[in-house]
């Protein structure tokens, strides 16, 4: 979930902001969810937003790295090395290697911002601070805790709650799925057929990305599953959109330069193989073979002369 925003902890809460607390434990211990322990842990935080939320033009390089060439070059190197898991996974629902490449490379960069917020603190934040967006979060909440104590499941999650670390919003994982995302289709995504689902491994995380996206009518409408993806930021969608078409123009011209053909000039019946550069030996296809003459068997000579004819 990229979304650029600035945040302050909470050192303490308003009268009002604890009468909510308060409100939320009372209400998710009706449903079966007691979450006195992590409010009361030293490591339960509340983030409060500062100022206006930013949105960042992903694709105008003066304010973000998404469009620089570096990032495209390394996005095509991740294509080439994962093309078999990414080239399933459209197989199985559509997206292509280089859109799956795109969007986790904006979403977390390829796996390696994936978020340093416990997603328990994130998630009862934004329902402290958006009063408009309770309702969301509630389900939020509530599909995380259940995730998070269902050990029968399929899905993989830290023991440690506040080990379970996301974005902002509560995203979690290589794809950054939120909690209602990951209980839906996390059962189903399985990239490396193990048999579970674990958010921060990367096969399941890319057939994770590519299932939420063909259930939101990627094959009939792309750009509008990919908006789906991550709502409410302007430039998301557009922003993929052209990081995949340079993607695909890299790839493109990779696929256009020739192999290094090596001539060497060869004495057709010595080949003084020392001369070659070891690494170099491997790229030299030989076009004759050539053999030494074979050792003059001297001992024969020696032999038929003396070698007594029998005679009947």
């Amino acid at each position: 979930m990229i979304l650029e925003m600035i945040f302050s902890i909470i050192l303490s809460l308003t009268p009002a902001e604890k009468n909510v607390v308060n409100n939320l434990q009372t209400k998710l211990k009706k449903e079966g969810y007691d979450i006195s322990q992590y409010v009361k842990d030293p490591r339960f935080q509340i983030y409060k937003p500062e100022g206006k939320q930013k949105f960042v033009n992903y694709a105008d390089t003066t304010q973000c790295w998404y469009m620089k060439a570096d990032s495209i070059e390394k996005c095509a190197d991740f294509v080439k090395e994962y093309y078999f898991l990414l080239k399933k996974a459209e197989e199985k629902y559509g997206p292509s290697p280089e859109h799956i490449t795109s969007q986790l490379q904006l979403e977390t960069n390829r796996g390696q911002n994936t978020g340093e917020r416990p997603v328990i603190n994130s998630l009862i934040s934004v329902y402290l601070n958006r009063p408009d967006r309770r309702t969301e979060f509630y389900k939020y909440i509530t599909d995380f805790l259940e995730l998070f104590a269902d050990t029968s499941d399929n899905i993989i999650y830290p023991k440690e709650i506040f080990e379970i670390k996301g974005s902002w919003a509560g995203a979690y994982g290589i794809a950054q799925g939120m909690p209602e995302a990951i209980k839906k289709y996390g059962k189903y995504a399985d990239g490396d057929g193990d048999g579970f689902f674990n958010p921060m491994n990367l096969p399941d995380a890319i057939d994770f990305m590519a299932l939420y996206l063909s259930d939101h009518g990627f094959k009939k409408n792309p750009s509008g599953a990919i908006q789906r993806y991550n709502g409410g930021h302007p430039f998301y969608g557009s922003s993929i959109g052209k990081h995949i078409k340079e993607l695909e123009k890299i790839m493109d011209k990779r696929e256009r330069i020739p192999i290094n053909k090596i001539d060497y000039k060869i004495n057709p019946m010595i080949v003084d193989r020392d001369t070659l550069k070891y690494n170099q030996l491997q790229n030299v296809k030989m076009n004759a073979i050539v053999q030494k003459t074979p050792l003059k068997q001297s001992f024969i000579k020696k032999i038929i002369p003396n070698r007594k004819i029998w005679k009947a």
